[in-house]
């Protein structure tokens, strides 16, 4: 640990040599570096986290580059993971930096957040969220918490010292799309900015063991009239038992990679679903019927052969895995979801 970089805060007395050295042999992984996480990045890296993971399957855009701010045009085409370890090193090369170039998914999340002393939940979907709290509660693991909603930011931090979780502030959503991401809603960067430093803020008080965490409290913050609120939460322990029934042997849905899933739709006796918006699909596709998620569960499945193979996909996955899964509750055993959508696709076939 280079004493000199953190001088400043060697001087404060609830950080000092001690705090120091604990924020030095803390582990925290960041899950998204994105708009949220890149500015909480930033903060933990000139904090001094020790071990910092950073896990994301995405790939830089230039849409991405007016928010997310470890990024620059240079990095446009990288993956964010890579892109952003790139830059924090620049920032602060005395530090153990950990690439997860991946989606989290059902399969990778328990075993990834394994090693680390707490998560950091910088996604924008709901049912990526839900995912990482259910793990952190399998696995005992305090998890900070951030959202926006264009100018509106909320935090709070979950599963520490057996406080409530998210399940006991939020009940799941039905469809994926009932809550819109970033992407659909629209991020004002300076929200994202506020409360993605205040994450790192969270998390960094809980290494430290500062008696104030935001644990059974929700912080909302609106950027346009300056105005915060705190909102006290309780435990709903009925709704926290699903978090273990998640991991408990459930079907799941196959998730297919790229190259295998364009292989697949070559095939004859096969229906390919684009599950996004018309909005989506005018700017991009790969072909097959669309059938957007939330009309799904409207349209006549008995004219759909049973034996026929269903393949759907979205943007990142997530969607798509939904279909698939609602396919598989209504008998169809044979539906597939494009792993990772269509964010990566192109990209992984082009590399295999």
């Amino acid at each position: 640990m280079n004493k000199n970089y953190y001088r400043s805060h060697m001087k404060l007395d609830f950080i000092a040599t001690n705090g120091q050295h604990k924020l030095h042999r803390a582990k925290i992984l960041v899950i998204g570096a994105g708009g949220l996480g890149c500015p909480c990045l930033t903060a933990l890296s000139a904090s001094g986290i020790g071990n910092i993971g950073i896990a994301d399957g995405d790939i830089v855009g230039t849409t991405n580059l007016s928010r997310q701010t470890l990024f620059n045009y240079e990095d446009v085409g990288k993956y964010k993971t890579t892109a952003a370890i790139q830059s924090l090193i620049s920032r602060n090369p005395y530090l153990l930096y950990h690439e997860h170039k991946f989606f989290v998914n059902e399969e990778n999340i328990l075993s990834l957040i394994e090693p680390y002393d707490l998560i950091i939940d910088a996604t924008d979907n709901f049912h990526t969220r839900y995912l990482i709290n259910d793990a952190c509660v399998v696995k005992g693991k305090p998890l900070v918490y951030g959202a926006i909603f264009q100018t509106e930011g909320h935090l709070t931090v979950f599963n520490y010292q057996s406080s409530p979780t998210l399940r006991s502030l939020f009940l799941e959503p039905e469809q994926e799309d009932a809550i819109p991401s970033c992407a659909d809603s629209g991020a004002y960067m300076i929200s994202t900015n506020v409360i993605g430093t205040m994450m790192a803020n969270e998390a960094i008080k809980v290494v430290l063991n500062q008696e104030d965490v935001l644990s059974g409290r929700l912080f909302t913050f609106e950027a346009l009239s300056a105005t915060t609120m705190v909102t006290s939460y309780r435990s709903d322990k009925r709704s926290e038992n699903l978090c273990y029934l998640r991991f408990q042997g459930a079907p799941k849905a196959i998730e297919l990679a790229a190259d295998d899933f364009a292989e697949r739709i070559q095939t004859m006796g096969m229906e390919l679903i684009d599950v996004r918006s018309a909005t989506e699909r005018q700017f991009r596709h790969i072909g097959g019927r669309h059938i957007p998620l939330q009309e799904l569960d409207y349209i006549d499945l008995n004219r759909f052969c049973a034996n026929h193979h269903f393949y759907f996909y979205c943007q990142t996955g997530v969607r798509s895995l939904q279909a698939a899964k609602r396919l598989r509750s209504k008998g169809f055993n044979n539906a597939f979801s494009l792993k990772n959508g269509l964010t990566n696709f192109n990209y992984q076939l082009e590399n295999s």
